[in-house]
């Protein structure tokens, strides 16, 4: 079995479908068969582009990409779940297929560790199920220390494996206070690495960067 990462996030639109393509690229490019497996999608019509359309686009890419469940209001996947369709087992006996057919299974979460995937089941459930580690991607926006550390303390709490932090879109210039001592902050009560400070610049479909993805991608794979 090969390699399977988890990458959940603090809040939704943090950029985890932007880390997910340049993390398949980097690690295709390696020379590794490659697939993203998106469990639940909400909020994206039947003839819309979701996030494995995106990680297709972004990567231009042979990338296999797989969705089990899509569903169109722009929910949690309990409250989108209207008939009560998601079945745990199901998306765990697909993660299991997948690990057997390809030598890298990047898993992407939907919102935040705490979002309900069913009544009884969070997305930090999910992740534990999986038992697979997390990478966690924040924004650097007024809040995100509150947020990225009550979700590295929730994953903690689980015991759950954590690669490490990833800060998406972090501004070049014209930085608010709160985001120019950012680093300095978050770094300073993290109990876990910053892997990454990607670039604002870097992070648009016109301007995905490998390289800098293959950076991260070593320092995962790298890991003690």
């Amino acid at each position: 079995m090969g390699l399977t990462f988890f990458i959940t996030g603090t809040d939704t639109g943090v950029g985890k479908t932007v880390v997910t393509a340049g993390l398949a690229a980097a690690a295709f490019e390696a020379g590794n068969s490659v697939c993203v497996y998106k469990p639940i999608q909400t909020g994206v019509l039947e003839d819309e582009a979701g996030d494995c359309e995106t990680v297709r686009f972004l990567t231009g890419l042979p990338i296999e990409t797989v969705c089990s469940y899509r569903f169109d209001p722009p929910a949690t996947p309990w409250v989108a779940d209207s008939h009560d369709e998601i079945s745990v087992d199901l998306l765990k006996a697909t993660l299991n297929a997948l690990q057997k057919q390809y030598d890298v299974v990047l898993v992407e979460g939907a919102g935040g560790v705490r979002v309900p995937v069913t009544a009884t089941v969070e997305m930090i459930d999910l992740i534990w199920l999986f038992d697979a580690p997390a990478l966690v991607v924040t924004r650097p926006d007024l809040g995100t220390i509150n947020h990225t550390l009550l979700t590295v303390e929730a994953l903690m709490h689980r015991k759950i494996n954590i690669l490490g932090v990833v800060v998406s879109g972090f501004p070049l210039a014209n930085k608010e206070v709160a985001v120019e001592t950012l680093p300095r902050v978050l770094e300073q009560y993290l109990p876990v690495p910053v892997l990454r400070w990607l670039p604002s610049t870097k992070l648009t479909q016109s301007g995905l960067n490998v390289a800098l993805f293959q950076e991260l991608w070593s320092a995962l794979v790298n890991q003690p």
